[in-house]
């Protein structure tokens, strides 16, 4: 029999992914994004949902860095890092999904590990728990509170970005995906210890297979930000698509945005893994050099296959020319980030 509520939840979806992707930038209102944070979605056929909470340190050497997953898809059940998860809807709101999550203190990587969690959505509030701890994201923009038992507790406040919030997406149908970012500056307690520096809020909804990729977002001490992402056909392969590239120049109030930019995205192996990111347009060049210091992977299988590794970066080289300046590491001070790497 038919579930015509159920086609028309599916709808409901596939507009909300429009309606983001027609935003495509930082004019999002506080109602929509506290909508799309708080809600889960009826999903179609390859749909995923997933929560992604980042946040980067501000001090030594190796800076603390934490990430929080909380994600589902379509199907009754997926292998996450060799875990059988069981994926079920348990009224509005309610669901099975999976919990994962690192912090890297400073010198070591803490793995809060993996865990078939069932997630509640109140008004304003999400519920869930990773390795027998509570996980609680509440709050509305700009102010949120993010709790996981006695490891971390961190006030999230509204920062002195170009940019502290946005709503994109791509949408070609039956595929797309849509999402919210929230960029704000975050203290508190991790594990037991003062936490100061930045908080990245994520949330996503979408229709597509898994594929390969590279993401990054760099923070320097000036406020600026330096990001990129490029889908890509496997996983050596240089031959990228869906490129950007974008600097929020914080010191001169400019956001420079490259213009389909031609990327090259390498690794080398010195004392620690480097990944090198160069990118062009017409009038602009770019390229930067980051060192990792952390490194956490996740494998995911079931309706397709993903392997997503984290790597915690500190930019070690920045050239940026363009008509009117150049900018370079020493303009920005020291900076901190996350780089992606993803493929079958």
């Amino acid at each position: 029999m038919i579930d015509t509520n159920k086609i028309k939840r599916i709808w409901g979806t596939y507009g909300l992914i429009r309606k983001l992707s027609a935003i495509n930038g930082p004019n999002v209102s506080k109602t929509l994004l506290d909508r799309v944070m708080y809600n889960s979605e009826t999903l179609p056929p390859l749909g995923k949902e997933y929560w992604w909470f980042l946040f980067f340190g501000q001090n030594g050497e190796k800076p603390v860095q934490l990430m929080l997953l909380i994600f589902r898809k379509n199907g009754k059940k997926m292998q996450f890092n060799d875990k059988e998860m069981v994926l079920r809807n348990l009224g509005k709101n309610k669901f099975l999904a999976v919990t994962a999550g690192w912090v890297y203190d400073g010198k070591r990587l803490h793995d809060l590990g993996d865990t078939n969690a069932v997630t509640k959505i109140q008004e304003k509030r999400i519920v869930s728990e990773i390795s027998g701890q509570k996980m609680m994201l509440s709050g509305g923009f700009p102010d949120y509170r993010l709790k996981v038992g006695d490891t971390i507790d961190l006030n999230i406040k509204k920062a002195n970005y170009l940019e502290d919030k946005d709503a994109c997406g791509v949408f070609i149908p039956p595929f797309g995906m849509g999402w919210v970012d929230i960029f704000s500056d975050a203290d508190g307690i991790v594990l037991g210890k003062k936490f100061k520096g930045t908080a990245h809020l994520q949330k996503v909804v979408g229709a597509t297979i898994f594929g390969p990729f590279h993401w990054g977002r760099i923070i320097f001490q000036n406020n600026s930000v330096a990001q990129f992402f490029c889908l890509k056909t496997g996983k050596d392969s240089k031959k990228y698509f869906h490129r950007s590239l974008t600097f929020h120049d914080h010191e001169n109030n400019e956001i420079i945005k490259f213009n389909n930019p031609k990327l090259k995205i390498s690794k080398r192996k010195a004392d620690a893994l480097l990944w090198i990111v160069e990118g062009k347009d017409n009038d602009k060049d770019f390229r930067i050099v980051l060192e990792t210091y952390a490194r956490k992977q996740f494998a995911m299988e079931g309706g397709g296959s993903q392997v997503y590794i984290e790597y915690a970066v500190i930019p070690k080289e920045l050239n940026l020319k363009t008509k009117d300046r150049a900018i370079t590491l020493d303009d920005l001070g020291r900076g901190v980030g996350t780089f992606e790497d993803a493929y079958w």
